[in-house]
C-alpha cells in the first residue's frame, strides 16, 4: 500500500469506542462473540478520498503494482475488475458494491493489521452482471504461530436498517464449513497470485492439490487456523448525534433478531465495525463525480 494512501486511512477513520461499553449503555450484537467496534470519519472527503485512491490497491496485488502507472492502472480497475459503468443510471452507480468493499480493505490492511491473501479484484467475472460472489474480503493474519483468516462482509446503505438486513441474510450461509471450502477452493484457483507466500495457507492449499481427496476443513483445523469475520456497516448518522446512531443499530438487532448457531466447525470469531456517516449517498457521489472527471490520485 503506498504511503499516502496508508496516511490518509490512518488519519481519516479514528476508533471510537468498542462495545459493550457501560458508560453510555450500549451492548454489542447479538450475533457477536467479541467485542463489537465503532469508528468514525473525519469527514465526507477524505472517505471519498479513500475509497476513490484505494481502488487500485483493492484491484490488484502489490507484486502487480510495482513499477506501474497508478493511473493507468486505476483505469484498468474500473474497466475489469470494477462492475463500473459510466453509461449506467445514477441509482445504479450508488448502488454498486465496491464503495464499502474499499473501505473494508483499507481498515483491514491499515488499521486492523490483517494483509490481503489475495486481491479482491481476482474474483471479478465481467461477463457476469451480478455483485462478485464470495467473502468480501480475504486478509491474513500470522503472528506468533497463530494464523488467522480474515473474511469479512460490508454494508454501505443509508440506513443502518437495510444494512443490518443485508447482512444478516448472508451470516448463516458465510459462516459454515460449506461456503469456507468453497471460498477456500476459490482462492485455490488464484493460488499463483498469492500476496503472501510461505504462510499456512499456502501449505495447506500445496497439500490439497497433491491429494485433493482431503477436507480443505480438516486440513484448517490441523493447521489450527481460525476464522474472523468482521462485518463493516456504514449507514447515515441520525440527528440525534453519533452515540444514539450506535445505540438505534444495536436495538434493531436485538428487537428484530435472535442469537444464530452457526454450522462452523472450526474456530471462529465474529463481530460487527459501526461507522455512522455524515450522508451516505453524498460520499457515493463524491467518488463517482471523481472516476467521471479522472481526478488525480494522491
Amino acid at each position: 500500500m503506498r504511503k499516502e494512501l496508508f496516511e490518509l486511512i490512518i488519519n481519516s477513520i479514528e476508533y471510537k469506542y468498542d462495545l459493550p461499553n457501560n458508560h453510555i449503555g450500549i451492548d454489542r450484537s447479538i450475533f457477536s462473540n467479541v467485542n463489537d467496534k465503532c469508528f468514525v470519519s473525519v469527514s465526507n472527503d477524505s472517505l471519498a478520498e479513500i475509497i476513490y485512491n484505494s481502488i487500485v490497491e483493492y484491484s490488484f496485488n502489490e507484486f502487480d503494482i510495482a513499477g506501474k502507472d497508478y493511473h493507468n492502472l486505476h483505469a484498468v480497475a474500473l474497466k475489469t475488475k470494477l462492475k463500473y459503468n459510466p453509461n449506467v443510471e445514477e441509482t445504479t452507480k450508488i448502488s454498486y458494491g465496491f464503495y464499502g468493499e474499499t473501505i473494508l480493505y483499507s481498515m483491514l490492511y491499515a488499521i486492523l493489521k490483517a494483509k490481503p491473501i489475495i486481491s479482491r479484484g481476482y474474483f471479478y467475472n465481467p461477463l457476469e452482471s451480478s455483485e462478485t460472489k464470495g467473502y468480501d474480503s480475504y486478509h491474513l493474519i500470522e503472528k506468533n504461530g497463530v494464523t488467522e483468516l480474515w473474511f469479512g462482509e460490508v454494508k454501505f446503505r443509508n440506513t443502518h436498517s437495510s444494512g443490518i438486513k443485508s447482512a444478516i441474510e448472508s451470516i448463516g450461509k458465510a459462516i459454515s464449513d460449506d461456503y469456507l471450502s468453497t471460498n477456500f477452493l476459490a482462492i485455490i484457483n488464484h493460488k499463483n497470485n498469492f500476496n503472501i507466500r510461505g504462510s499456512k495457507i499456502e501449505v495447506i492449499v500445496n497439500n490439497w492439490e497433491k491429494n485433493p481427496v482431503v477436507n480443505i476443513i480438516d486440513e484448517i483445523k490441523k493447521h489450527d487456523i481460525k476464522l474472523i469475520y468482521p462485518i463493516l456497516i456504514l449507514y447515515d448518522e441520525s440527528r440525534n448525534g453519533y452515540d444514539i446512531s450506535i445505540k438505534n443499530a444495536i436495538n434493531y438487532i436485538k428487537q428484530r433478531y435472535s442469537k444464530k448457531d452457526f454450522n462452523l466447525s472450526i474456530s471462529f470469531s465474529i463481530y460487527f465495525i459501526w461507522m455512522p456517516v455524515n450522508k451516505v449517498r453524498d460520499i457515493k457521489i463524491k467518488v463517482i463525480e471523481w472516476i467521471e472527471s479522472k481526478k488525480q490520485l494522491i
